[in-house]
């Protein structure tokens, strides 16, 4: 999906670009044969002490910051696909009669969801996906299963939405680094490209950065709830600070050497004592978002099945014991790289920093699929 759409013609090498409050990261992808194949990547991170800045405070040193970033990894193409972050993005599922065409159902759909909005409709740019499809078509493609089964009367459409001053902001930024905005897609599709890809049953992604955590239940390849967490992996370095009296940058290396300290882990899963002030909390969030999924009329599933770890923080230690301890469910750290074709020699490096690029990935791929 998309928020716009202005292609011209088609590139080589696409762009992914997650433009977020603790860095910028970069992902060049060319379509080799119909897969994608890594030709660079970069990134920039918030330094130790540094505030914390919204990169949309200041739209043209952000699109600096990026045009320097892409000189830096040697990028050659200009075609980029940006995404908004979650906590930006208002999401909500309805359902509508079923008409021959999109067209004709359109109305029905903004007439609901001109009811649901934060704010009003014509300051939004608003996208809908149709999660049950259109017409006979959409029957014929179906699983052998569900074409059995009497055609509903009714589509559940997806609907996505953003306010339009913060679409012009990643304009703005996109300008100013001489990138052709090619689409504005969300951090939740982007990782469901790099993360889960053709499976259609219904995942959870928790996306742990360092400002925030994310989740997002997906069903049938769509992203049918969402729930951003205000936790995530300064919170721990925060609270190491506090405890050992240490500064921020030595508190960042403890924290990556949380797994190899002795007598750090206690508690559910093993988990590191510094981490579990920090993970209770975000743990009951993810039960809640459950149960919201669980209850949620639309929903087909009703019960994840598995959960797929991404973000910078995810490499945390005891993390996945922990969570697959806790929700009785499979958990998994996401291999973003999974559906890229790379030098075999680099895997230990993109290994490391595959998580925290996961939604750029996503963003590359978007063109290839």
């Amino acid at each position: 999906m998309s928020f716009f759409d202005f292609r011209k013609k088609q590139s080589h090498t696409y762009l992914g670009v997650d433009v977020g409050a603790a860095g910028l990261k970069v992902v060049e992808l060319a379509n080799e044969k119909g897969r994608a194949k890594l030709m660079t990547y970069g990134y920039t991170e918030r330094k130790p002490g540094q505030a914390a800045m919204s990169p949309f405070d200041d739209p043209k040193a952000t699109g600096e910051l990026l045009a320097a970033l892409c000189r830096k990894c040697g990028t050659r193409g200009t075609k980029a696909m940006a995404a908004l972050p979650l906590s930006s993005v208002f999401s909500a599922i309805v359902s509508v009669p079923r008409r021959k065409t999109e067209k004709e159902m359109q109305p029905l759909v903004d007439a609901q969801v001109a009811k649901l909005t934060p704010i009003p409709v014509s300051e939004m740019v608003l996208y809908s996906t149709y999660i049950d499809g259109i017409g006979k078509e959409n029957i014929k493609n179906q699983e052998p299963k569900a074409q059995l089964e009497k055609p509903s009367d009714h589509v559940r459409v997806l609907v996505t939405g953003a306010a339009k001053s913060l679409v012009q902001k990643y304009v703005e930024i996109f300008r100013a680094a001489k990138l052709d905005l090619q689409a504005i897609d969300t951090e939740a599709f982007a990782l469901v490209r790099s993360l889960i890809g053709k499976d259609r049953g219904p995942i959870a992604i928790l996306d742990i950065g360092g400002m925030r955590a994310n989740v997002t239940v997906v069903e049938k390849g769509v992203p049918v709830l969402t729930r951003s967490i205000n936790l995530g992996g300064n919170a721990v370095t925060k609270r190491i600070m506090e405890q050992m009296g240490v500064p921020e940058a030595e508190a960042e290396q403890m924290k990556l050497d949380l797994g190899n300290m002795a007598g750090a882990s206690s508690g559910v899963g093993g988990l590191p004592a510094v981490l579990d002030a920090v993970m209770q909390p975000m743990l009951n969030e993810i039960r809640y978002a459950f149960q919201l999924y669980a209850g949620m009329e639309l929903a087909e599933f009703k019960k994840v099945e598995k959960i797929v770890l991404t973000g910078g923080s995810s490499h945390l230690p005891r993390i996945v014991e922990f969570l697959k301890e806790s929700l009785n469910v499979n958990v998994y750290r996401g291999d973003p790289w999974a559906r890229v074709a790379f030098p075999e020699d680099l895997r230990p490096v993109l290994d490391e920093v595959g998580p925290r690029m996961a939604v750029a990935i996503g963003l590359g791929m978007r063109e290839i699929e």
